[in-house]
């Protein structure tokens, strides 16, 4: 009996592999799927598998997958956001999303989340300056805090740093930002995130929609689902912007249009978010929870595997969300 004691000691104390997980490649996936199915970067995947060519993965190999190694608990605090939250954690939404399949459209004060830290980051980690050389502030703008806003996603949109809006506000509680509050920003000459305002994002979808012939409601509540709006965003398997496209989706959507496409510029990210967004909607015949699944998990994918779980609750949120936008 003390004996067996010992042994599932041990074995709760062994580490964890950090690559545990394995995935067959079938016949027609591709290594970008697979990377935006498992959260991953298809950078950090090839490296992991020796694989040399991203774009010729054999059907029958075994991959590795990266797996988060660092679970924590959080609980949800008056005037949290799940985008304040993915940002805090390195975490893209839909992981957290993942790990917490009962959370609603937004999280409730009280609620306990399941986080893992890394296990999906954004680039909105990436405003918190780690430089020994300190900025120079060239210029102050002034900004009306609006709802859904967070002061990370505040300090991504101007190219300046979180720290740095704190200091000139002398911000009591970062993690609070009351609606309404002027702030003022800060924009240092070491910025290099282009500065953009939620509130354009929010007119150029409503345009861009209303030029293919969609529900703006249905864009809004998806590039609010992706990104909240914000355009300096970069997730963990590459995806760009207020729309969240794809490097590789992007691609297709300039091949489809005739034209270039810089994903970085938020009017066009937002054109190529929606236009795809409405190719999606008419290769479903008008449907719009099967073009938001297909926006999420790839129209291939959908085809080949049917709905995800976490599709499930993407297309749920963002079905609530347009209600929300007026849809």
């Amino acid at each position: 009996m003390l004996m067996r004691a010992t042994l599932l000691l041990l074995l709760f104390l062994l580490p964890v592999p950090t690559h545990a997980a394995q995935y067959v490649v079938h016949p027609g996936d591709t290594l970008s799927e697979i990377a935006a199915r498992y959260h991953v970067s298809i950078q950090s995947l090839a490296r992991l598998n020796g694989i040399q060519n991203v774009n010729l993965v054999p059907a029958g190999q075994a991959l590795s997958i990266p797996q988060p190694v660092h679970r924590v608990s959080y609980r949800v605090q008056w005037g949290d956001t799940l985008i304040g939250i993915s940002g805090r954690y390195s975490m893209t939404i839909s992981a957290i999303r993942a790990l917490n399949p009962a959370l609603g459209a937004y999280p409730l004060a009280g609620q306990l989340l399941h986080l893992c830290s890394p296990c999906g980051g954004t680039s909105s980690a990436a405003t918190v300056s780690t430089s020994s050389t300190p900025s120079v502030i060239t210029s102050t703008a002034s900004y009306v805090v609006q709802p859904g806003d967070t002061l990370i996603g505040i300090a991504s949109s101007y190219g300046t740093t979180t720290s740095a809006i704190i200091n000139a506000n002398r911000l009591v509680n970062p993690d609070l930002v009351v609606i309404g509050t002027q702030l003022s920003i800060p924009t240092t000459s070491s910025s290099t995130a282009t500065a953009y305002n939620p509130w354009q994002v929010r007119q150029l979808i409503t345009s861009y929609s209303n030029t293919y012939g969609i529900d703006p409601a249905i864009g809004l509540a998806i590039s609010w689902q992706e990104s909240g709006f914000n355009q300096n965003m970069i997730s963990r398997t590459g995806a760009i912007g207020a729309m969240q496209v794809e490097p590789y989706t992007g691609r297709h959507i300039a091949w489809l249009m005739g034209r270039q496409i810089n994903l970085h510029r938020v009017d066009e990210n937002t054109l190529a978010g929606v236009y795809w967004l409405a190719t999606l909607i008419r290769y479903y015949g008008g449907n719009e929870r099967w073009a938001a699944a297909a926006y999420y998990q790839g129209s291939r994918s959908l085809a080949r595997h049917g709905w995800f779980t976490d599709t499930k609750q993407y297309v749920a949120d963002v079905m609530s969300l347009k209600g929300s936008f007026g849809g």
